[in-house]
């Protein structure tokens, strides 16, 4: 069995690079601009994108100038380049187009090279107070003011392994260098021994801050007209190209039966054998809407295709709530960080 050899040296890779990093032979940079990273251990499905979405809410409403920074995954493209609402997916990414679309006014940069994004954002964003790193918690070059490691709830990163063995894409150690580790996608109905358990279970240590979230879902959104609005039908064509559809898929049957379920890898561009076969499903279930995730509606909307499959489409935001009263002592924390420019292990 190779998993286990190759999860082995995965293991060792990283934790080299993180020791070179802790002595020094690989050289980190600060800035005087607050920088939130928003980030994760394992391989995709932790719900980054709503979690920099709920904290760009938060910095706004406090009237802070804030910008958000991405790799821009399984872009097609290169080099640094800012988002626009018209922006194509394929161009800067998925998740940077959504995070854009829900935030007009706020500036959203995608670029490889971290260090030097963010000394031309602050260079270029006039009154520039915070930067959010989108899915930059292995960006050793960078040291973040504050990190945010998410981890979903049914799959602990000190319950997990490295690739291929596991989802881990880096080792479970560097938990510890977090100030605040989120667990994501709870069940609504946690009990206060579950939370304790949670906090036992991930070995949280005296300086973190520890806080549990789930998702709430929003109105559903017609991708033709950007219309708040729920399909009129009762059957239903779920579609997702995301990490891990199957809650998506039973949060739909709360409100519609389900015909069909369609799903794409993670990111998936969508081409013409793809829009092929939504048409068939449609053909075959004559009568019901298709739904999908915000974040493939973001692919979906410039993928070509007949103007009455187009109009077939809805997607259903997601946003994220605290449990466990979690939300004023985050947003306490998050903004006297951002405030005082003060890392979070100093503050209470």
């Amino acid at each position: 069995m190779l998993a286990l050899p190759l999860a082995g040296l995965l293991w060792l890779v990283v934790n080299v690079r993180h020791l070179l990093y802790a002595w020094k032979i690989f050289k980190q940079h600060e800035f005087k601009t607050p920088v939130i990273c928003v980030g994760n251990l394992a391989v995709g499905g932790t719900g980054k994108t709503p979690h920099v979405q709920m904290l760009l809410q938060l910095l706004s409403e406090q009237g802070v100038k804030v910008a958000v920074l991405s790799r821009g995954y399984k872009r097609k493209s290169k080099g640094f380049l800012y988002v626009e609402t018209e922006s194509m997916a394929a161009k800067v990414g998925d998740e940077p187009l959504q995070i854009k679309r829900r935030f007009p006014n706020v500036a959203v940069a995608v670029c490889k090279n971290r260090f030097y994004a963010i000394q031309r954002m602050k260079k270029e964003v006039a009154g520039l107070q915070a930067v959010i790193l989108d899915d930059a918690f292995q960006y050793r070059r960078v040291k973040a003011g504050l990190s945010m490691v998410l981890t979903t709830f049914d799959n602990l990163v000190t319950k997990d392994y490295m690739l291929p063995l596991g989802r881990l894409r880096d080792s479970a150690n560097q938990l510890s260098r977090a100030e605040m580790v989120i667990v994501t996608k709870c069940p609504h109905n946690l009990r206060p021994i579950d939370f304790n358990i949670l906090e036992k279970d991930l070995k949280i240590r005296p300086y973190q801050h520890l806080y549990f979230t789930t998702y709430e879902c929003g109105e559903y959104v017609h991708l033709s007209t950007g219309e708040a609005k729920k399909p009129e039908t009762k059957s239903v064509i779920a579609l997702a190209g995301i990490a891990h559809p199957k809650p998506f898929f039973k949060n739909l049957e709360k409100d519609f039966t389900l015909v069909q379920s369609i799903t794409f890898p993670d990111h998936h561009h969508f081409g013409k054998r793809d829009v092929g076969r939504l048409q068939k499903a449609l053909a075959a279930h004559p009568g019901s809407a298709i739904i999908t995730t915000e974040k493939d509606a973001m692919r979906l909307a410039h993928t070509p295709m007949s103007s009455e499959l187009r109009s077939a489409i809805y997607y259903h935001p997601i946003n994220v709530e605290f449990l466990n009263n979690g939300k004023e002592s985050f947003a306490k924390n998050t903004l006297s960080y951002v405030r005082e420019n003060k890392r979070i292990s100093h503050l209470y």
